[in-house]
């Protein structure tokens, strides 16, 4: 039912790369015994372009069409409106691009509705004021590193408490790599660390990190390989090239490269 809309891609259907497979199956494919989801909250942290706002956009649309909540009230969150905006666009050009997406769903300036079974989906940012009182189904935030002002963990936290009387709750974060420096991002980051780690024990939380080990070879290609399973996909080898290089030739760049592109904090 989505089909790209840009690109070399544009018109063709959006198959799931092999790291996206891996986290949908298995937010979606650990059931418990009593038939609803493991899984009701991960970070998924990888470097930049490998598919994160698309992705953000078709999980917001399944939880909107196609998991069996009534009344469902999905909400794709980021720290302003035009970073907000973009998973929007995407799903909003997902439902407009197919026939059965856009007989079932009516698309508003800011939000996607399917009348018929009373769900919506809409965007919002850190500057909201219309966080509190809601009843979120699944809440996906984008790009967590940069929800760096006060009021952007305020959203956070009255998204994620408003999920109390849902019975099988989502709550997604899709973020490259932060800084060091205490925020929103590094908190929710050494949580998933400590639970992929064994450190902490919540079998509810799904920790997803591609990222490169502190003392690793920033310029191994390897690495690159690794820490970014869209490589050669969505980005090519030779743009890691070309901006490694840079970052050699200009050491201020370093950082930048290390932290986007091997999602090293």
């Amino acid at each position: 039912f989505l089909k790209h809309h840009k690109g070399k891609w544009a018109g063709h259907p959006f198959d799931l790369s092999d790291w996206q497979t891996s986290v949908v199956a298995n937010l979606f494919g650990w059931i418990k015994k009593d038939g609803t989801r493991r899984y009701r909250s991960s970070l998924i942290e990888l470097p930049r372009k490998t598919g994160k706002s698309h992705l953000c956009a078709g999980l917001a649309l399944y939880c909107l069409v196609a998991d069996g909540e009534e009344g469902a009230e999905v909400y794709t969150a980021a720290a302003d409106r035009d970073q907000a905006s973009i998973v929007f666009e995407i799903a909003r050009k997902f439902v407009e691009s197919d026939e059965y997406l856009s007989k079932h769903c009516r698309v508003y300036r800011n939000s996607i509705v399917v009348e018929e079974k009373g769900s919506s989906m809409k965007a919002l940012s850190s500057d909201s004021r219309t966080a509190h009182g809601l009843n979120a189904s699944a809440v996906i935030c984008d790009e967590l590193h940069v929800w760096t002002k006060p009021d952007a963990r305020d959203l956070y936290e009255a998204l994620v408490t408003s999920q109390g009387a849902r019975e099988q709750p989502l709550n997604i974060s899709i973020t490259t790599a932060g800084t060091a420096e205490p925020t929103l991002w590094k908190d929710l980051h050494q949580y998933a660390e400590n639970i992929r780690d064994g450190v902490v024990d919540d079998k509810s939380f799904l920790p997803a990190i591609w990222a490169a080990k502190k003392d690793e070879p920033w310029d191994d290609p390897e690495v690159w390989h690794r820490v970014n399973p869209a490589l050669g996909i969505t980005v090519p080898l030779e743009f890691y090239e070309r901006e490694c290089e840079k970052a050699k030739s200009l050491p201020s760049y370093a950082n930048a490269f290390r932290r986007l592109y091997l999602n090293q904090p």
